[in-house]
């Protein structure tokens, strides 16, 4: 819930994308010229990640004269919003009545009645930090001239001044109900169903929290001084490339974002790519790809266990576990299993590779996309989502609908696969006995995104059941 208020209040906020959100846990740690790790993106459609340390810039110093912090507070702005989220569907079958009806609300509402914001003096911190000379035996400062991690300064940060709240309700309900009539007077009969769930999550967030920060870029020269970039560095500034068409990752181009008007088919080069990547998911055992696929359902739910797997894989292919290993929040049950399986000695890099791409991209799904994504999680639900995408990656013309895949051809089914397609812009329209695909977003990765998750998630099952 945390979560996903700061990442709203970010956007709401912050459109030009200085602020990165901050979790929860990492709020203690969150303090004026507190060091954090930047990790540039690993992927093409990805964003760099930040993580944040228990350290801050006099531990990196060569000398024990401190830097003298100079820091001023301005009151930032108050916030109550609440965000709603509505699904629905429905099916009607025959001349005789059965009607199947579903609806799913959820609220996400926060309350910030006060925020400040606390920023560091750059001027002053840019004239005290000329020349000054950092420690190179700091384990820190080790990591960093390795090249696979960045050092950032803490430069601003927001925080709360009195106690907030977040919270998050659902309600689902259902119903189902039938008439059949014979053609004998004598002969009727009525079903009818219902089901109802509501829950409610509520959190009170103390005063002092920070929700929002954003850094400065620290550079270690060859004579071991420190300089300060200032270059923007936030979410945003992250993905801008400095060539329109394509960016460079780990050494690999990756495509150019997907604009509206674009037919899904010509995400089909960089797919082919991927689906060669996740095939070594399918040298899994059975019994192994069934486990991960199980826990996944649980974790993918979850934002932040989610987010913490994937750093968790980004370190054990990085070789980064020692210096992060309790910079990171705790494993749950269904991560600690995920892990296990993967680190068996008869496992390639190639899959620890293959996972860490595969959960990068459900990573960057929406929140509905992901609880729509999980609802297809079943052998039939993912072999039909990728035989769909296979479908048109392969066509650029309208589909017939009669090519559509069985299970997806159900009206609750395709009203869900539509509403999943949506959630990653793009939309999926049937117009008589065609259907077709229109990318509706400005510019962006999304749709690549939920390609790419449908393709790794579907290796996980088992082709045959």
């Amino acid at each position: 819930m945390f979560d996903k208020a700061v990442k709203q209040l970010v956007r709401q906020s912050d459109p030009d994308g200085d602020l990165i959100p901050a979790s929860f846990n990492d709020s203690r740690n969150l303090k004026l010229l507190a060091v954090v790790w930047k990790r540039p993106k690993t992927w093409f459609f990805g964003k760099d990640k930040y993580i944040p340390t228990s350290f801050n810039l006099k531990h990196l110093l060569k000398d024990e004269d401190c830097i003298k912090l100079v820091s001023y507070k301005e009151d930032f702005l108050k916030l109550n919003a609440t965000y709603k989220n509505c699904g629905s569907g429905s099916l009607d079958v025959g001349n005789d009545a059965l009607n199947v009806t579903g609806l799913g609300d959820s609220n996400l509402q926060f309350s910030f009645d006060k925020l400040i914001k606390e920023s560091v003096d750059i001027p002053k911190l840019e004239k005290d930090s000329a020349g000054r000379m950092v420690d190179v035996r700091n384990s820190l400062i080790k990591q960093s001239l390795k090249g696979k991690l960045l050092l950032t300064l803490l430069k601003e940060r927001i925080f709360t001044t009195c106690e907030s709240t977040v919270s998050y309700t659902r309600q689902e309900q259902g119903s189902c109900s039938s008439s059949l009539k014979g053609h004998s007077k004598m002969m009727s009969m009525k079903m009818k169903g219902e089901h109802k769930h509501n829950s409610e999550q509520n959190m009170i967030i103390p005063a002092g929290t920070v929700v929002a920060y954003s850094v400065i870029r620290m550079i270690i020269n060859s004579d071991d001084c420190i300089e300060l970039c200032f270059k923007p560095d936030g979410i945003e500034s992250d993905d801008i490339s400095e060539d329109p068409d394509y960016s460079e990752v780990d050494g690999h181009w990756g495509p150019r974002e997907i604009e509206e008007g674009y037919s899904l088919s010509s995400l089909k080069t960089a797919l082919s790519d991927v689906q060669t990547r996740f095939c070594v998911l399918t040298d899994l055992t059975s019994e192994c790809r069934s486990t991960l696929l199980l826990n996944l359902r649980k974790i993918l739910l979850d934002q932040t266990s989610l987010s913490v797997l994937v750093d968790r894989l980004e370190v054990l292919r990085s070789g980064e576990a020692e210096l992060l290993q309790n910079e990171l929040d705790d494993k749950n049950h269904f991560i600690c299993e995920v892990l296990d399986l993967l680190s068996e000695p008869d496992n390639s890099e190639q899959i620890l590779v293959a996972m860490h791409m595969l959960l990068s991209a459900v990573e960057e799904l929406t929140d509905a996309g992901l609880q729509l994504l999980e609802s297809f999680c079943s052998p039939e639900g993912l072999r039909s989502l990728q035989d769909l995408v296979n479908l048109l990656m392969a066509n650029s013309e309208p589909l017939s609908k009669d090519t559509i895949p069985v299970f997806l051809q159900k009206d609750g089914e395709f009203h869900r696969v539509v509403d999943l397609f949506k959630s990653c812009d793009v939309l999926l329209k049937r117009e008589e006995d065609l259907m077709f695909a229109d990318v509706t977003c400005e510019k962006g990765y999304l749709p690549y995104v939920l390609c790419i998750a449908i393709s790794g998630l579907a290796c996980l099952i088992d082709r045959n059941i």
